[in-house]
């Protein structure tokens, strides 16, 4: 195949403008993390039967439908071994929104809240604090070293000099894919009693824990009023554009983060009631799902993981989680190394996103980011061009869902 064109990149650019280019370039992209697949059959039943009664289509009760917060409190009992009432269960517009509600639940409490992210952190933390306080979070830089790891003993010391009001912790870590320790979770717990230090709990991928890792629950630990957890579908069963999710917490949190969400999102939207009624029926089918899509994402992360590998000389960072994975690269800066997997022929997300300042982010942090949500024919496909020699992928072939979830399950 001929050569393409030399596919340039602006400086400070994000997945999202990696993905963009990829569009226009018919380039498959593992730059934006947007899994690949349809939400599971037997969910998508339901919601065709749901979506063509009259009733559900009106504003929904703010803080989520009871029959939604009944069956969430029975599936977190079930997969994650968590006892909390309906009552502690709130109905958000998927995780960002939960996330967003809780920071100006916090804003209301303390205006003046110094926030926190701790590097690798995802990127959009650090605008919804900004959109929150006017200011950007402050940064906790990861330990000195080979590896992309949080630097928990700063945010202790932090804390103990009562510098540290809130911090969002990413659980599995996106971009890194790492998992939270037993002590770990109970460290920050610690300052969260100790310190009065806010806990944000992003647990958009707690589905998503690979091999012998296990979740480390926070529910479990008690529910205090300045720790909420959040989690969603977008990622587990590719319910992104659905727009529901939820968190958990005391009900005089959620009572604030209620009043402050509402009035941006009105109510979370109806396809809460299919989601509550396949927990209620069909929960094996969900548990399945899960077990079924992490086989498939940990085999899609070796397959590409070997092939990057090859193709540039970029050293992994292995994942306990999540749908991602992270490479070290040795390019003069984070741009040039994604600049260099385009002109190969695939998307990858520059690690400067993760990194640093939100005004003025590093330009070479030495890492980038891909995904794994995609079928394991694209992933095949991506893995032999990338270490097939003088190969670029065509810009003739269409990289659209090749297949449904469960034909890519069980390929």
């Amino acid at each position: 195949m001929a050569q393409r064109e030399e596919i340039k990149l602006p400086q400070g650019a994000n997945m999202r403008d990696v993905f963009d280019i990829c569009r226009q370039h018919n380039l498959p992209s593992l730059a934006q993390g947007m899994i690949e697949f349809p939400p599971p059959t037997k969910l998508r039943q339901i919601a065709s039967e749901l979506v063509v009664t009259d009733e559900i289509h009106t504003y929904r009760t703010r803080t989520g439908e009871l029959d939604y917060k009944e069956s969430v409190a029975k599936m977190v009992e079930h997969v994650y071994g968590e006892k909390v009432e309906p009552a502690n269960v709130l109905a958000v517009p998927g995780v960002a929104g939960g996330v967003s509600a809780a920071l100006l639940h916090l804003r209301k409490k303390k205006p003046d809240a110094r926030m926190f992210l701790m590097e690798p952190f995802y990127t959009f933390h650090g605008s919804e604090v900004e959109r929150a306080f006017l200011r950007e979070p402050s940064i906790i830089p990861v330990k000195p070293g080979p590896a992309p790891v949080p630097d928990l003993e700063t945010l202790k010391a932090k804390a103990s000099a009562g510098e540290v009001d809130g911090v969002i912790i990413c659980n599995p870590n996106n971009p890194s894919g790492a998992v939270l320790t037993p002590e770990e979770a109970d460290a920050l717990i610690q300052l969260a009693d100790a310190h009065g230090v806010f806990l944000i709990l992003d647990e958009c991928y707690v589905d998503m824990i690979f091999g012998d890792k296990r979740h480390t629950s926070f529910v479990a630990r008690g529910l205090r009023d300045n720790v909420v957890v959040c989690r969603g579908f977008s990622k587990c069963m590719g319910c992104q554009s659905w727009r529901c999710g939820y968190a958990i917490s005391t009900e005089a949190t959620l009572a604030t983060m209620m009043q402050m969400m509402d009035p941006f999102y009105i109510c979370t939207s109806w396809t809460q009631h299919a989601l509550g009624q396949y927990f209620k029926d069909h929960m094996d089918d969900y548990v399945n799902h899960i077990k079924e899509l992490n086989a498939l994402l940990q085999g899609n992360w070796k397959l590409l993981r070997d092939a990057f590998q090859e193709c540039f000389g970029w050293e992994p960072f292995e994942p306990n989680g999540t749908m991602y994975g992270m490479f070290k690269h040795k390019d003069e800066s984070d741009i040039k190394a994604c600049e260099r997997a385009l002109q190969k022929g695939v998307g990858v997300c520059p690690g400067s996103a993760f990194f640093g300042s939100m005004s003025s982010p590093p330009s070479n942090t030495g890492w980038v980011r891909i995904h794994c949500g995609v079928t394991r024919e694209k992933a095949e496909m991506i893995a032999s061009i990338l270490t097939s020699e003088n190969a670029v992928l065509s810009e003739e072939r269409p990289f659209g869902r090749s297949q449904s979830y469960d034909e890519a399950a069980r390929a």
